[in-house]
């Protein structure tokens, strides 16, 4: 009884107590009725009425959607791949661009080019400081 009368009472320490014996209840019991085929069945069904009516709301939205004269996701996407494919064939020409330019180059880098017919006509800066 002397330990008694000089120990403390710590409520943080039975709160602690009451808090994990009861998450072990709970998780016990929750374990004991996910287990079961009832519970897969209400999760199944669930999950497929879940997706339906997602797949609803979507066709709904489009409906909206094309009543106001609005892109839907899937016209928004479509655009998106559309570009995509656009810009791959711009590189592809850009890259061609870029070989055909480059042949005219020489082993140096610089670039080659065709021979053309002498200047003959002077620019008029040189032409008036002859005379």
């Amino acid at each position: 009884m002397a330990d008694r009368r000089n120990s403390t009472f710590d409520p943080l320490a039975a709160w602690r107590n009451w808090l994990s014996d009861s998450e072990a209840r709970w998780n016990s019991f929750f374990n004991e009725a996910m287990g079961t085929d009832q519970f897969s069945r209400v999760i199944s069904r669930f999950t497929e009425l879940s997706l339906n009516m997602q797949k609803r709301m979507a066709e709904a939205m489009g409906q909206y959607f094309s009543a106001l004269n609005l892109p839907t996701r899937t016209d928004v996407i479509s655009l998106g791949e559309r570009l995509s494919s656009i810009e791959e064939r711009l590189t592809s020409i850009e890259a061609s661009l870029a070989r055909l330019a480059g042949a005219g180059e020489g082993p140096d880098g610089a670039s080659i080019r065709t021979q053309r017919p002498p200047r003959t006509k002077q620019p008029l800066s040189e032409r008036e400081g002859s005379r």
